[in-house]
């Protein structure tokens, strides 16, 4: 796999700001569950239930392209990153480009000397 070769061949990853980054985007996910619900509503409402749908959407996608990515990163094919599907058919092979993207804009920059 294309992805998974590029990943090895990097020397250095912040993986330290890449988990941070997963957690900023899982509160976040969870502050807008709540902002979405019309019922029960925990503390107090800062946008509009459909805003809070469509960002919390896209939060979604974006999560499951940084876990993928960072599956990767740790050596793991994608059916190892989600195990409904196989290798061939996995869902996640449409999104390479994208998780290649994530992955690379994580790589440290390595000092000259």
């Amino acid at each position: 796999m294309e992805t998974i070769e590029k990943v090895e061949n990097r020397q250095r990853l912040d993986v330290t700001k890449f988990k941070s980054d997963i957690r900023e985007l899982v509160d976040n996910q969870r502050f807008l569950k709540n902002q979405r619900k019309t019922v029960k509503m925990q503390g107090s409402r800062e946008m509009s239930p459909s805003e809070a749908t469509w960002k919390h959407q896209m939060n979604r996608d974006k999560l499951r392209l940084m876990y993928a990515a960072y599956g990767l990163m740790r050596g793991k094919s994608f059916s190892q990153v989600e195990n409904k599907y196989s290798e061939e058919e996995h869902p996640l092979n449409e999104y390479k480009l994208k998780i290649g993207k994530i992955i690379s804009s994580y790589v440290l920059e390595e000092e000259t000397k």
